[in-house]
């Protein structure tokens, strides 16, 4: 009970956070040749399987920016819903960073495994470390690794609480 207060928390001071940077006045902040909205789809990351992501740098400065991410994704064979989300530290010039942050994943779905289909949810935390391309043009490309830890509910796959994987994005920023 005190786990699902705690990711509701959590997930709306990301919201929060996205937000309010959206709706902050830039001066000071944007740089030239770096955009600060992003819209990518991803493949494995936090989504888990295929995403769609919106992606706002909250703070920017000579060398380096922190950015924040939010997208809804889905897993075939599964099925169900995910909503990634993470916050990354970006370093770097022009146009190449190295990437580290955080991220999550919520997934809600059905189950049939036991016999009888159920719904169930998990929560998997992931820290990052990528590789961020972002051209002048609006090409982003971002390839990261983010292990998921199960924090909730049943593990994604059975018996490991620690999963090796990765994720790759495409994307335009503007």
């Amino acid at each position: 009970m005190m786990r699902g207060i705690r990711m509701r928390r959590n997930a709306v001071a990301l919201l929060m956070l996205l937000f309010l940077g959206s709706v902050a006045d830039g001066n000071g902040f944007h740089e030239p040749g770096i955009q600060k909205n992003t819209v990518s789809v991803d493949l494995g990351g936090n989504g888990l399987f295929l995403s769609l992501s919106y992606g706002r740098v909250l703070i920017q400065k000579e060398r380096c920016f922190i950015a924040g991410l939010l997208g809804v994704g889905s897993v075939p064979f599964i099925g169900g819903i995910t909503i990634p989300h993470q916050v990354t530290f970006n370093l770097g010039k022009r146009r190449s960073f190295l990437e580290m942050g955080l991220g999550g994943t919520w997934w809600t779905g059905k189950s049939n495994a036991s016999g009888y289909t159920e719904t169930i949810s998990f929560y998997h935390i992931s820290p990052i470390l990528g590789y961020r391309f972002q051209s002048g043009g609006g090409f982003l490309f971002r390839a990261y690794l983010n292990p998921l830890i199960n924090l909730s509910g049943p593990p994604f796959i059975e018996d490991y609480r620690v999963i090796p994987y990765l994720g790759i994005s495409l994307g335009y920023a503007f």
